[in-house]
């Protein structure tokens, strides 16, 4: 557009140029309004983990001070990480949130 020369309505380089940014423009939007969508569907998701992941980590940290009370205790986080972890490889797939994290 810059480069043109004259009246800009009969310069053919220029209409090309700018109905191939409004083509662009419009696959923009809906790809943004995609994203948009999808971005909703992931935060309702990820709410509804909140409750379990809020007593996660009360007692993970519970776990990882233990070892400031009594050093006995140090080797308690990682069993207690490979006991996270394998309640998670035992749990059951269920479509249904609240059956899935089994509040």
């Amino acid at each position: 557009l810059s480069d043109s020369k004259g009246n800009i309505l009969e310069d053919e380089t220029a209409i090309q140029v700018l109905a191939a940014s409004k083509v662009l423009a419009n696959e923009i939007a809906e790809k943004q309004a995609v994203a948009e969508v999808t971005e909703k569907e992931i935060d309702a998701a990820r709410e509804g983990y909140i409750p379990v992941a809020f007593k996660a980590s009360v007692l993970f940290f519970c776990v990882a001070d233990m070892a400031n009370i009594d050093p006995m205790y140090q080797y308690s986080l990682p069993f207690y990480v490979n006991l996270f972890v394998m309640n998670i490889e035992k749990s059951e797939p269920n479509e249904d949130m609240a059956k899935r994290i089994d509040i």
